[in-house]
């Protein structure tokens, strides 16, 4: 009987490890589930599938848009956990449209990526699901007047952890990177910001989280091409904007 009290602690440490980490990755044999969205904007297809080939808890399967748009329909919460966005497809069908928001009014994660910000460009909804708008025309947003934004590649971007408590950043440090900045671009007063630049020719955000619906949407700035895929940051912040998404961080 000496032995019993102990392995009941151990038993005890194990299950709430279990709880801590996500006992739910059980219910999918571990592996997060992603549908991986991309379209109407080129990039280098190789090394960008490599990245998340890479993330050892994810297994994802790719929806090219406009063509994958009807998936994005009440219902993929049952088959995906994170629909990651990596699209600048002009637009989808009204239908479409109508659809998708009825799927995140349910409830399922969005990771949005880097040009996805220019994404649905007459779709007026979308800003308001991942929070933000790169600004493709001069154009109204709520009564203020929002210029032309622009995208310069090639630049060094010093990144500032804004929020060091927030599951995604805790622990990162400030970094650089070399990356293509925007600026200036629309952001929603109600987003959260995870990372700033002080890059004069770059919004202050670089990454937030916001809620729309029932749905947890992680959006991250950065990511043109495979020198900041590279960076251990980049995969890094990835994978737990992801893991966030999905509730299980």
């Amino acid at each position: 009987m000496k032995c019993a009290l102990p392995l009941l602690l151990l038993t005890g440490l194990v299950w709430n490890s279990l709880l801590a980490t996500g006992s739910d990755k059980q219910a999918s044999g571990g592996k997060i589930r992603v549908l991986l969205t991309y379209g109407g904007h080129g990039f280098a297809q190789e090394p960008f599938f490599a990245l998340f080939d890479a993330l050892p808890d994810v297994v994802y399967t790719k929806a090219p848009l406009p063509e994958a748009a009807d998936r994005l329909r009440p219902g993929l919460e049952k088959e995906f956990d994170v629909i990651v966005m990596y699209d600048m497809v002009r637009g989808i069908s009204a239908e479409q449209q109508k659809s998708f928001v009825e799927l995140l009014n349910i409830g399922i994660g969005v990771v949005s990526l880097h040009h996805n910000l220019a994404a649905h460009r007459e779709w007026d909804e979308f800003r308001k699901i991942i929070g933000g708008k790169f600004i493709l025309e001069d154009c109204l947003i709520d009564g203020k007047r929002y210029p032309k934004s622009a995208a310069i590649h090639g630049q060094t971007l010093n990144i500032h952890v804004a929020d060091k408590e927030h599951p995604i950043t805790r622990g990162l440090t400030d970094f650089q990177i070399e990356d293509e900045v925007y600026g200036p671009f629309y952001t929603s007063p109600e987003i959260h910001v995870l990372l700033t630049t002080d890059h004069p020719q770059n919004n202050p955000e670089v990454a937030w989280t916001h809620q729309y619906g029932k749905s947890r949407v992680f959006y991250f700035m950065l990511g043109h091409g495979p020198k900041a895929w590279s960076h251990p940051n980049y995969s890094l912040i990835l994978a737990r904007g992801i893991r966030w998404a999905a509730g299980r961080l």
